[in-house]
């Protein structure tokens, strides 16, 4: 009985503490509350990529291999950046942005290639002069650590890195070593923006990788204007609203971004007529003048 009337009344100071009277201490919906069709957009449209992937033929054809992955890679960004906005943290979705937004212009690039197959060859040779480049790095960190090394992959490594991949050097350095290209294109994603057949892809790069640079790096700039936040009336409300904003603007080309990618992948199943339905309840839900109420045409989404 006396550990009953104790529990109730800590219950109620527990209750007490959370309606508190102190008019810094304010009450709001959380980020998944306020953004509710917003997010529950974003895990449709990921489930949904998953569910094509399962259906799609020939999986273990190459060619088909490969849009898959880049398919999962790409639902896999959309299901992180729902989950850090759930939790209100848009500055670190941006990241996860970008990397859809690379994907996107890769694959039109690829896209616009005379011979696809060829250039998905080229990509995935890239991909693996990438992955010998970063264990010849871990071998020389272990060595520099004084850590055991595996000898015969090391060689295995250098060898492959000294006969498999000349097409893909560029200018030697001045003290002769090699310098690799920087990407499997030789072009970088601002180019890539450039050189889409969507004018909109410069504007996009502009605003992902310099307005919302700082916020992607965590640098200066994305932390002073809350150093100088007032804390006059109403400086809650204010920062929820901007942050919603933000998070929005950041659902918005993730959406986007990733519906483009899913049409630019031939070999994975996409219905049109649903890519059309998203796009209209991201243009209905968005509500505001920076998005045209159908980003694509009906020949284009049909494409």
């Amino acid at each position: 009985m006396t550990q009953s009337k104790k529990r109730k009344k800590n219950q109620q100071r527990r209750r007490g503490a959370q309606v508190s009277g102190n008019p810094q201490v304010r009450r709001t919906a959380s980020p998944s509350g306020r953004l509710g069709p917003f997010l529950k957009l974003l895990g449709e449209v990921a489930v949904a990529a998953e569910e094509a992937v399962q259906l799609t033929p020939n999986p273990a054809d190459q060619l088909v291999r490969f849009d898959i992955e880049i398919l999962m890679r790409g639902a896999n960004s959309v299901k992180a950046v729902r989950t850090l906005l759930e939790q209100g943290h848009w500055e670190a979705a941006v990241g996860v942005t970008r990397q859809l937004f690379e994907l996107l212009v890769n694959m039109e690039h690829l896209g616009a290639m005379e011979d696809r197959g060829e250039g998905t060859l080229l990509f995935a040779r890239f991909g693996l002069l990438q992955m010998l480049l970063a264990q010849q790095r871990k071998v020389a960190y272990e060595q520099e650590k004084g850590h055991p090394v595996d000898a015969q992959l090391a060689a295995t490594v250098d060898h492959h890195l000294a006969n498999d991949f000349s097409d893909l050097q560029g200018a030697p350095r001045a003290d002769g070593s090699v310098r690799w290209v920087s990407s499997w294109c030789r072009t970088d994603t601002a180019q890539l923006a450039k050189l889409s057949s969507d004018p909109m892809r410069s504007y996009q790069y502009n605003l992902l990788y310099r307005v919302w640079s700082e916020q992607a790096h965590a640098a200066p700039g994305a932390l002073i204007a809350n150093m100088f936040r007032d804390s006059e009336e109403g400086w809650v409300e204010r920062a929820i609203s901007e942050n919603d904003e933000s998070s929005i603007n950041t659902i918005t080309f993730t959406v986007l971004f990733f519906l483009r990618l899913w049409l630019e992948l031939p070999n994975v199943p996409v219905s049109s007529e649903r890519v059309a339905k998203w796009l209209g309840e991201l243009s209905a839900l968005h509500g505001g003048p920076d998005l045209p109420p159908r980003p694509w045409t009906a020949e284009e989404v049909s494409a």
